[in-house]
């Protein structure tokens, strides 16, 4: 007998093989139709698994709850008393299951150790375990330990302030998490799983005020408001708001209601800073967002000389006098850290210039911090990480070295850091070493689950080898974190074009236009989808046009003679020659970039797959970029196939047995793309 039965849409089958593969894991026998043989009848072989199974989890959403063969399935479980269901995203379950107790693991995207995950599968245990000898309803469980979405924890960002008290005070006043009770389940001729439902303590970091009277300090309270955020970012129980929603209400006088209600978080943090010399004032308040009632607040007056030394002394206190027990002390030394002030200061400055996009302006401050203290490994990343944006933006050679050494300086620094991981990350993308970079991301992963660091590092290698179901999921997992990050839009959106979603595409670019930020990436994507569609709606073509065209970084090499054009591919594509063969554009990954895409539009396969190639070789680490929708045509071509095999990819697809999405092998020496 097999343990689990995993009944669930097609479509959702990225999301089914994160499960299956955690149910092996796990130690659990699975049956999923994938493991269908050829030539097995396929009706015949799912029922006898079905019956047999000592479980069957049931994946529950918008599309399974309209599948015949997934109700169906679900009905002769519940029958046969076998029946486990979860819930992968928000829908309305079949009449006849909605008053069965369902696993609430939406959030849910591989991680081992997360609480909710951790209790389902240990119910799972007991189910399965009974069910040989005896059809047994599964127990709801009693634990009343916390759940989290594993997309929340992030990996430990150490503040260098007072930031481990104020985090101790709002983990007591939270009380970490409160649990959903369970749902009753009304009496029936059939049995059910109960399993356990629970919601999730949510905050958000709002950006503190600056009350010193140098309102220049301000760069200063943003940066502690940050290493607040981070500071509580890494405790399981508590997810936290991304930075760019939380620091898009910035001077903004909103009711607080609304702000919670934006970010969907129950919680807000507030506060204000003053620093006067060598004094340093600290004021929080934490709010619940249903009442606007305030939990909790405290003022903190420090030495700001002193204050490495003191914030330990004050977190223990703190936890002390909330009879809690955190080891908020050993969350203050953080790796690759520092306890020198002056450098710490000029850190935080060098990273609100960075936030801002000002790459230039934050690189000889992140200079003078390394000075200062060469020890102190996230300024050397910050230097490397405003060094690499300038020279994807200018591409100035001398640059490279400088960059090396930075990056050096991390991976010898903090080499188990997320940090040092994500260098090594892109260092195998470049290299081509697929495998070793699969297994470095799931170690970062499962040290980390909640890391943005690590998630990035994922989302990065699936999209680069082509699994794009299975980074969409990622993705709407850290959007959902972060729903006012204008980058994070613009990648959801070009994800949804590439898998073929493009009426969610257009709804969200219409959301994302509020946002904030440089919009060139999803004006770009838009006008292409425009391009793309038959017929052509040239008004609306001509407009998205001029809006990309005012907010891009392209050279006009590219973009100017495109002008006037757009309807007629002749000329068109006589304009992206010209540019093709333009020394600047040669050098410039955008304008590769823009002109292989839109040379697929037009249908000029050479002009594309040569520009592809070029764009490879300008951003070797950055090969998410040569996976466009199947409806282009490129990916279909001879010469893509003969791209990717250099690229190492095809090896890696038959070794791991996860192909890319558009692709898949033709016996044992041959494979296609679509």
């Amino acid at each position: 007998m097999t343990d689990i039965f995993l009944s669930y849409n097609r479509e959702d089958q990225a999301r089914a093989r994160l499960f299956a593969e955690g149910f092996e894991c796990e130690g659990f026998s699975v049956w999923w139709d994938v493991t269908l043989r050829s030539g097995e009848d396929y009706d015949e072989v799912t029922e006898k698994a079905l019956r047999e199974a000592k479980a069957v989890v049931v994946l529950w959403s918008k599309k399974s709850v309209a599948s015949r063969w997934v109700r169906t399935e679900a009905t002769i479980a519940q029958q046969n008393k076998t029946l486990a269901p979860v819930m992968i995203e928000p829908c309305q379950r079949p009449i006849m299951f909605e008053l069965t107790q369902t696993a609430d693991l939406m959030h849910w995207v591989g991680d081992s150790k997360d609480a909710v995950w951790k209790n389902f599968v240990a119910d799972l245990h007991r189910f399965v375990a009974h069910a040989a000898s005896e059809k047994t309803v599964m127990p709801t469980s009693s634990r009343s330990q916390p759940s989290a979405s594993v997309a929340a924890r992030r990996h430990p960002q150490h503040s260098k302030f007072v930031l481990a008290a104020v985090a101790a005070v709002i983990v007591g006043a939270l009380v970490f998490v409160t649990l959903r009770a369970p749902n009753q389940a009304a009496p029936s001729i059939a049995a059910t799983v109960a399993m356990p439902a629970t919601t999730v303590t949510s905050l958000a970091v709002l950006p503190f005020v600056n009350m010193s009277s140098d309102t220049e300090q301000e760069y200063f309270s943003d940066g502690l408001s940050e290493e607040l955020l981070n500071q509580l970012a890494q405790l399981e129980q508590l997810q936290v708001a991304g930075r760019t929603s939380s620091f898009s209400f910035k001077g903004k006088n909103e009711d607080l209601r609304v702000i919670g209600d934006k970010l969907g978080v129950n919680h807000l943090l507030e506060g204000s800073v003053r620093k006067d010399g060598q004094q340093l004032r600290i004021t929080a308040q934490l709010i619940k967002v249903a009442t606007g009632a305030h939990l909790w607040s405290k003022t903190y007056d420090r030495k700001l000389e002193n204050v490495f030394v003191v914030q330990e002394e004050i977190a223990k206190d703190v936890a002390s006098a909330l009879s809690i027990t955190l080891g908020v002390g050993d969350k203050t030394a953080a790796e690759g850290g520092t306890t020198n002030v002056e450098a710490y200061d000029k850190y935080l400055r060098a990273n609100a210039l960075l936030s801002q996009l000002e790459w230039k302006r934050a690189i000889p401050i992140y200079r003078e911090a390394v000075v200062l203290d060469p020890g102190f490994m996230q300024a050397w990343r910050g230097l490397a990480s405003a060094l690499g944006s300038t020279v994807a933006s200018e591409n100035p050679a001398q640059l490279q070295s400088e960059i090396s050494e930075a990056q050096a300086r991390v991976l010898a620094l903090a080499p188990l850091s997320m940090e040092a991981q994500s260098i090594q990350a892109a260092r195998l993308i470049a290299q081509h070493q697929w495998i070793e970079l699969e297994a470095l991301v799931n170690a970062s992963i499962a040290a980390a689950p909640a890391s943005e660091i690590a998630r990035n590092m994922r989302i990065n290698f699936l999209w680069a080898v082509g699994r794009l179901e299975e980074t969409l999921e990622i993705e709407r997992v850290a959007y959902q974190l972060d729903p006012l990050s204008l980058a994070r839009s613009c990648v959801l959106a070009r994800l949804l074009v590439v898998t073929g979603r493009v009426e969610e595409a257009v709804a969200e670019y219409e959301r994302s236009k509020d946002l904030a930020g440089n919009h060139d990436r999803c004006n770009f994507d838009i006008f292409e989808m425009l391009l793309s569609q038959s017929p052509i709606d040239e008004a609306k073509l001509n407009a998205q046009y001029e809006l990309w065209s005012q907010t891009t970084n392209l050279p006009e090499a590219v973009s100017l003679p495109l002008a006037g054009r757009l309807t007629d591919p002749a000329a068109a594509l006589a304009s992206l020659q010209q540019s093709f063969a333009d020394p600047a554009s040669q050098s410039s990954f955008i304008s590769m970039y823009v002109i292989s895409h839109l040379a697929a539009v037009f249908g000029d396969k050479d002009l594309a797959i040569a520009a592809l190639r070029r764009l490879v070789e300008l951003a070797p680490a950055s090969l998410f970029n040569i996976w466009s929708s199947s409806e282009s045509g490129v990916s279909s071509d001879p010469r893509f196939k003969q791209i990717v095999q250099e690229l190492g990819l095809v090896d890696y697809w038959r070794t791991s047995g996860n192909w890319a999405d558009f692709c898949r092998p033709l016996g044992t020496d041959d494979f296609e793309c679509e």
